[in-house]
Parts: C-alpha cells; structure tokens; sequence
C-alpha cells in the first residue's frame, strides 16, 4: 500500500512538472517568405536573370528547418540572436514532386532576435554564384540564327522578334500539319564539366515537346541522343532547370550536343515551342 502511495506522489509530481513545462514553453517565431528577389551578381556577365524559384530550404543556426513552397510561413525556435540561411530551391527536369536546392544561387543569410508569436516578414535576395562558368547556348538574339540545325527531315526551328521572353528573339518550332515533326541539334558541340551540372532555358508551348543529350565520343563515334525530360504544355513562359550531370557521368564525351524533339500529339492540328536564353551553367 505504502508503494502504491509512493508511486502515486511521484506520478503526480511528474505529470505536474510536465504541465508547467509545457505551459512555461515558449512559442515559435515565425518567418513568412513571399518569393525571392534575384538580382545581378556583377562578376556574372552575359546570362539571363529570370529564375523560377519555387521553394525555400531553411537553416537556423546552421539547423535545417524545413523546405517550404513558396509563398511560406513556416516556425523557427529562436533563442536571443541567431541566424537563419534561406536557400532558393527549383523544380529539377520538370518533376513537381523532385525539388532541390539550386547549386549555383546564393543563399540568403540574416540575424534576427527572437519574437515568440511573432511574424517576421523576409524577402530574400539571391543571385548566382560567382564562380559559376556559363555557356550560352543560344539567347535567339543574333538576326535569323538559332544555332540548332535539323536532324534528318521535318520542320527547322527559326527565330521570331514577335513572340520573345526577353532580348531581341526566342527560338521557335511550329507545326501546322499532323505529320509535322522536328528534331533540332545544337550546331556546335559543347563541354560539360565534372560536378554540378544543369542547362537552363525558358519556354512557352502549345504542344508538348521532348529534351535530348547526346555524348560524342571524341573520333570514336556519338552515342544516339538520349531523352531527359518531357514537358507539357504551357501558355505562359516558364523556366526550366535540366539537370546534365548524371549524364555527363555515365557518359563521358569529350561534348555533347542538346536536342530539341517536337511532333504533334494525336488529333492536334497545329501548335508551337517557343525557347529563348538556353544556357548551360556549371563550375
């Protein structure tokens, strides 16, 4: 009996311990990240500033958070000062559910003093690291010149000055009939470094269209293009984030070459890919 007492006593003193803790607990601070502003990083010359940046990945104190899709209101369990690293994340090859943070943007970094119950309003500035190696593709900004070139028959794609994401053209392929198709090659070849590795390029399509690598071995021959992503139709233009590492590591070229597949899908009639500021960024 005088146990069971004993028991009692100490469970009633730990269940009331437990309570004022809790209730002595004290409350997140919260950070609510709209988007991100991405500006020029003044070493970086040449390449497009747009950017689709989806998500954020937050550190505090060096202490993952959490990722969040932007627009976020998420908790941090501050303590006096610390500091909170937000880290812009993209959708990588298309797939929604395949996010990641974006090797070549900087993070966002700043020190706050705890608020508990709080909101705390950031908008984050990111830009591209400076010691990134850029390769422009194609921006379709020299007067009828796409630097593609068709493999095999079909319809080529041109440039047009009427519908353009930015600069002076965008690269387009149309297709009016149903047995069009069109399967563009970068005219020149191109080095894909080792380590982090992606090919960027805004488009805006009627029709879905395919993306394609293929490693040239040198003198030896050109493995068959290889399809890395397919991409649905849009009617607004979006950015697209490829990533070319994985490949460039199993296949090893001495360059590779980026294509570009377009066919009309059952029953359509007609439609468009429109691409501007094809860029290949690495280290």
């Amino acid at each position: 009996m005088r146990q069971a007492v004993v028991y009692g006593v100490l469970f009633l003193t730990w269940f009331w311990y437990g309570c004022q803790k809790s209730h002595t607990k004290q409350a997140p601070t919260y950070i609510h990240v709209d988007s991100f502003s991405f500006v020029a990083n003044p070493l970086v010359k040449g390449i497009t500033l747009s950017h689709q940046i989806s998500c954020v990945w937050a550190y505090y104190n060096n202490n993952p958070i959490g990722v969040f899709d932007l627009p976020a209101t998420f908790p941090v369990m501050a303590t006096g000062k610390g500091t909170l690293e937000l880290f812009p994340g993209v959708t990588i090859n298309g797939q929604n559910d395949f996010t990641s943070i974006y090797p070549f943007y900087e993070p966002d970094t700043f020190t706050f003093a705890e608020q508990p119950g709080k909101t705390i309003d950031r908008l984050p500035v990111t830009r591209y690291y400076s010691a990134i190696k850029p390769y422009i593709i194609s921006d379709f900004d020299t007067s009828g010149y796409t630097k593609f070139s068709l493999d095999g028959s079909g319809v080529a794609m041109f440039v047009t000055n009427t519908s353009v994401f930015e600069g002076q053209g965008s690269g387009v392929i149309s297709l009016n009939n149903p047995s069009d198709s069109s399967f563009d090659s970068t005219i020149h070849s191109f080095v894909i470094p080792t380590g982090a590795a992606f090919i960027e390029f805004n488009y805006k399509c009627s029709i879905p269209f395919s993306v394609f690598l293929q490693a040239n071995l040198g003198s030896i021959a050109s493995l068959a293009p290889h399809a890395l992503a397919g991409i649905y139709p849009s009617d607004h233009w979006q950015k697209f984030y490829l990533n070319v590492a994985d490949y460039a590591a199993q296949y090893q070229g001495t360059s590779y070459n980026l294509y570009f597949k377009a066919s009309l899908p059952a029953g359509g009639t007609g439609g468009s890919v429109l691409l501007d500021n094809i860029q290949l960024i690495s280290y």
